[in-house]
């Protein structure tokens, strides 16, 4: 990425960290599409991994403070399962760098969401006392990830992490390609008036 897009990744930074805050579709976030996006177009890696951790422990600390995210999110451990769903995402992302096409970019925003699914509940399996430490435990917390809780159309948490990060997956992606576009064809033109 370079300096004329610096610009679009601040923009997007904002925009994954205060999704948390401001959309109220649980799981309906910018964190991991921003973990896929600079893991693709981010060329320094210290950068490309520090952007999207900074921003999902800004709006942890954020949401801390709002009384919205549990008290014991940091102490019992949970974030570390978290944390490391979003960098399986961000390699994933490191994965199509340079070369990705919609498809990739659809592909790998849905293999991210159920990553991030089956490693989260994991880890709702082993921190919770109610699930047996079983196999049939283990079903049992993945079948409760998959609840509708409210018993409406939005509240269902996994449906909501796909959905989330398909749209702004794509958004990201197309924001970059059309600027780069843009970018080209200004070049282009002053080329040819040169």
């Amino acid at each position: 990425m370079n300096q004329k897009n610096n610009l679009i990744l601040f923009a997007v930074l904002i925009l994954a960290t205060f999704s948390r805050l401001f959309i109220s579709i649980p799981n309906f976030t910018a964190i991991g599409a921003l973990a896929l996006f600079c893991g693709a177009n981010v060329s320094r890696q210290k950068y490309s991994m520090l952007i999207p951790f900074t921003a999902l422990l800004a709006g942890d600390l954020m949401l801390a403070g709002t009384g919205k995210l549990y008290s014991d999110y940091f102490v019992d451990g949970y974030f570390l399962f978290v944390y490391f769903a979003f960098a399986i995402t961000w390699l994933l992302g490191r994965r199509i760098r340079n070369s990705y096409t919609f498809i990739k970019v659809v592909k790998m925003s849905v293999l991210s969401s159920v990553l991030f699914f089956l490693i989260t509940n994991f880890g709702s399996w082993m921190q919770m006392p109610f699930y047996p430490k079983t196999i049939a435990g283990l079903g049992e917390a993945y079948a409760a990830g998959l609840v509708f809780y409210k018993g409406d159309a939005l509240s269902n948490f996994f449906l909501n992490q796909v959905a989330g990060d398909l749209f702004f997956n794509l958004l990201f992606f197309a924001a970059l390609s059309y600027f780069i576009k843009k970018s080209e064809d200004l070049l282009t033109t002053e080329k040819v008036r040169s």
